[in-house]
């Protein structure tokens, strides 16, 4: 039996929410209860473990084809729009800030324990903007994300973060804020704190 995965979290080949695995694998040989296990877990949204925070483009994928992954954890979701949803919310401005204070090890390629992964908090679909999350999916889903230190001018970065202003119920000005100061944040502009920035 084959399991499918998503391996990389190369810049160059997860440039959109909406993606499919990359690899077909077969267990080892004696692995196959482990590989069963694991393969029961399988989801449509995934959340990234690592991330290189200069280059990098998402911490989460959605997929049509449930899977598991390397670079990359399956989510438990009850539904195909909860999936969706969570991903924007997940490759939001506020998730990223959440992930990037818990970084650990180096700081332009930091990884994320299962424990730090499930501390990020989320929005309840009681939420009165859930449905903005899944109307964001939609607009942005096959848009590629530029990294976050061209947040500013990535066309997929405003519909998401307008999602989750709405979520937050906070000014679309201040999610902007936090998105300008990220790109200027010298372990993602990879530039000196004292560098000049485009406005």
């Amino acid at each position: 039996m084959n399991y499918y995965a998503f391996w990389s979290a190369s810049s160059k080949i997860r440039k959109t929410m909406r993606g499919e695995p990359e690899q077909a694998m077969a267990p080892r040989p004696g692995k196959e209860r482990l590989a069963e296990r694991y393969w029961a877990q399988r989801s449509k949204l995934l959340a990234a473990n690592r991330h290189d925070t200069v280059s990098g483009r998402l911490v989460a994928v959605y997929s049509e084809t449930p899977s598991v992954g390397s670079a990359w954890v399956p989510v438990a979701v009850s539904s195909d729009g909860e999936a969706k949803s969570l991903c924007v919310w997940w490759n939001s401005t506020p998730v990223r800030l959440m992930l990037l204070n818990r970084r650990s090890k180096k700081l332009t390629y930091p990884s994320w324990s299962l424990d730090q992964l499930r501390s990020v908090a989320v929005p309840s679909p009681s939420n009165p903007a859930w449905g903005d999350l899944l109307a964001a999916y939609q607009q942005a889903c096959d848009i590629e994300l530029l990294p976050l230190r061209d947040g500013q001018r990535c066309e997929g970065r405003l519909i998401i973060d307008r999602a989750a202003a709405r979520v937050l119920d906070v000014p679309e000005a201040e999610i902007a804020d936090w998105r300008l100061r990220l790109a200027r944040e010298p372990t993602i502009s990879n530039q000196p704190a004292d560098a000049p920035h485009p406005p």
